[in-house]
């Protein structure tokens, strides 16, 4: 058999070391994506693409020689040259000599010589014959028939087929069969791929809730898995894989929470600076740094906190006056409520100060009986509750707002400077989500939404009178531009110019034209005061009366071109004002 040089040289990966010595228990085999074979030790955590000596039958020992033994995917054995760079498909002299094939191999070629071809009985023998040929010799599916042929026409199976049309009739079955067996075989490695892939990313130590595929993308770039998928493939597995893991984090943070509230009243209860007469703010600033305390949210936390002091204040009751605590915790609790009656007739908003609310419960029993816990520094002021109150409207009114822009993004809904809230809740009402926000907050997000679109609609009025006036004023600069000029002429004449295309079609349309008609009310102007020059010449006017009559007429039609240079007329004006609305529509 003649010798077939291998494309892909066998060397072995950075990760992959050359590891000879350990125990052949510790040893196991495995199969590489690209097939070949390569050995892990379990002991010392390290791969090797030689096998190792421990794992060598006696005559793998023996080799002294530089070649190397390996496998392909489909399991043929081939022979590679670390030191030539060279592959082979047959045994290297060398390791024949050195295992005493060598004259065993030139007997039996000898022997090959005397005896006769081989006969193929059945037509399907000369055929399956062929393509072992084509398999033996490395013929790819993407090689044309001329190009194969030189790599089989001195075998001898080559004439186990008697024409060359039938040759090429079975080169052709060969290479389709072989790109089917190559797409099967491309199908499995992307299945592996997109397996791999998530498992890498249930491993990945990056990984968090608010993780991205750009994230992803960066840690796994030059894995063999991640170049085998497309990018939208990889991205759809991504989404896909951290949908299923929200859902499984909030699941096993449901089932963690328990255990986590217990944990954090244990840390209030050991804590000596933590008491129920605490106030909430100081007992967060105190646990900032806590992990445990940390994993919980700021209504979990919040709802731990509560519970603990109530468990505490009945524990704490039974050796201490319980009507001291009961009367502080009950006007606490009453002046709550009293900031959510407030609260609910629109007397408090998240923008009400504590000086402005003061002056309106001043008298009020509530706050009356909170002053005397305020004096006697025991547990949270008025104004502590109210700062709270007001906190917790902030918060919740910046997740109604971000809950109400997604609802109105996901019906498409644009509010403009017209739109009316009427119109605005009646696009939305059918969302569920919408109608349990409160109404004020609702009339809030919607006027901050026509706020700033009327701020955008009035940056496109500046910008579109800006682009008008420099229309005109590229008119005014023209001389070309005269009575009898078409719309069609200027826009040759002045298309590139920038303030041409500042303005749309109707605009340059209507403006041209009221600059027109100005230019021909000038010209006839002028002709009349020709004709009138005439005229008094015929009646036997005296110079000095024409000139006088000539000086009236200049000095007219001067503050004439001078009002058309300063501003339109004001019907022009008003005409054009009308163009910037459908501009900005537009």
């Amino acid at each position: 058999l003649c010798l077939f040089q291998l494309k892909a040289t066998p060397l072995a990966p950075p990760d992959m070391t050359s590891i000879t010595g350990g125990d052949a228990s510790s040893w196991t085999e495995h199969t590489h994506s690209d097939g070949r074979r390569y050995y892990y030790n379990k002991v010392t955590k390290q791969s090797s693409w030689d096998k190792p000596d421990v794992l060598k039958t006696q005559e793998e020992r023996m080799n002294t020689t530089s070649w190397k033994e390996y496998k392909t995917a489909d399991g043929r054995d081939y022979y590679y040259n670390p030191l030539t760079k060279q592959s082979v498909w047959e045994m290297p002299i060398e390791l024949k000599r050195l295992r005493g094939m060598a004259q065993q191999e030139e007997s039996e070629e000898e022997q090959e010589e005397k005896e006769e071809e081989p006969e193929w009985k059945t037509p399907e023998e000369r055929r399956a014959a062929f393509r072992d040929l084509l398999a033996d010799k490395g013929v790819r599916a993407s090689m044309k028939w001329e190009e194969a042929l030189k790599l089989i026409q001195e075998d001898r199976r080559f004439n186990a087929l008697n024409t060359a049309g039938e040759r090429k009739q079975e080169f052709s079955v060969y290479v389709t069969q072989t790109k089917k067996r190559e797409k099967e075989e491309e199908r499995e490695r992307r299945k592996k791929a997109k397996d791999d892939f998530m498992d890498a990313l249930k491993e990945w130590p990056d990984l968090k809730p608010a993780a991205r595929y750009k994230d992803a993308a960066e840690a796994f770039v030059d894995q063999e898995f991640f170049k085998l998928l497309d990018e939208d493939e990889r991205d759809e597995l991504f989404q896909d894989f951290m949908d299923e893991h929200e859902k499984k984090s909030k699941e096993d943070r449901r089932k963690k929470r328990k255990e986590y509230v217990e944990k954090v009243k244990a840390i209030y209860a050991e804590i000596s600076d933590i008491s129920v007469t605490s106030r909430w703010r100081d007992v967060q600033d105190l646990l900032r740094d806590n992990e445990t305390f940390r994993w919980l949210s700021k209504l979990e936390a919040l709802t731990s906190w509560e519970e603990w002091i109530a468990e505490t204040e009945k524990k704490e009751l039974e050796t201490k006056s319980k009507a001291k605590f009961r009367h502080e915790r009950m006007n606490r609790d009453g002046f709550r409520e009293l900031l959510k009656e407030c609260f609910e007739q629109h007397k408090i908003k998240a923008t009400t100060l504590w000086q402005d609310f003061v002056k309106d419960i001043v008298d009020h029993p509530k706050y009356v009986a909170m002053i005397g816990q305020s004096l006697s520094r025991s547990g949270s002021t008025p104004h502590d509750l109210f700062d709270d109150f007001i906190e917790e409207l902030n918060e919740k009114y910046k997740e109604d707002r971000a809950k109400i822009k997604k609802i109105a993004k996901g019906a498409s809904l644009i509010v403009t400077s017209s739109s009316t809230y009427e119109w605005f809740h009646d696009q939305l009402k059918k969302d569920e989500a919408f109608l349990q926000i409160v109404e004020e907050t609702r009339k809030s997000v919607f006027e901050s939404l026509r706020t700033k679109a009327k701020e955008q609609d009035e940056d496109m009025e500046k910008n579109a009178k800006k682009n008008r006036k420099r229309f005109v004023e590229l008119l005014q600069k023209t001389r070309e531009v005269t009575a009898n000029t078409t719309y069609e002429q200027a826009s040759k004449l002045l298309g590139s110019a920038s303030a041409w295309d500042a303005v749309d079609e109707h605009t340059r349309r209507q403006c041209f034209d009221i600059f027109v008609d100005q230019l021909k009310i000038q010209s006839a102007a002028k002709k009349g005061n020709e004709i009138g020059d005439k005229e008094a010449a015929r009646s036997g006017e005296s110079d000095d009366d024409q000139k006088g009559k000539k000086k009236k007429r200049a000095d007219k039609e001067k503050a004439s071109k001078k009002r058309k240079h300063e501003d339109p007329p004001e019907e022009d004006e008003e005409e054009l004002d009308k163009k910037p609305k459908k501009h900005k529509k537009k």
